[in-house]
């Protein structure tokens, strides 16, 4: 192999190993509304947690038959972004938004 393959591939990898430095897991929380029965939260947990970047998902009713929902999702936030996250809920039937400040 030639040096300056050999180089290309170094600061190939380099580049690589760089963004994946970039790229980091966080956590936000979306507000979800609709959540009327008890087969509402696993629908809006699967929903989310098939979107490609997300790493975990937890959707808790809020207590009082409000039809509200808090979903906690973990993402790589170089794959996905929260309003895609919110966008996924809200195409399945669950409108949600990004809780400010998240």
């Amino acid at each position: 192999m030639s040096l300056s393959i050999r180089t290309a591939l170094v600061f190939a990898a380099a580049l690589t190993t760089a963004d994946a430095a970039k790229a980091a897991e966080r956590t936000v929380r979306l507000d979800v509304s609709n959540v009327s029965c008890g087969t509402c939260a696993p629908i809006v947990r699967r929903t989310i947690s098939r979107v490609p970047g997300v790493a975990a998902v937890t959707v808790t009713v809020t207590p009082g038959g409000t039809g509200q929902a808090v979903a906690m999702v973990t993402y790589d936030d170089a794959r996905v972004t929260p309003a895609a996250l919110a966008l996924a809920s809200t195409r399945a039937g669950y409108p949600a938004r990004v809780q400010a400040g998240r």
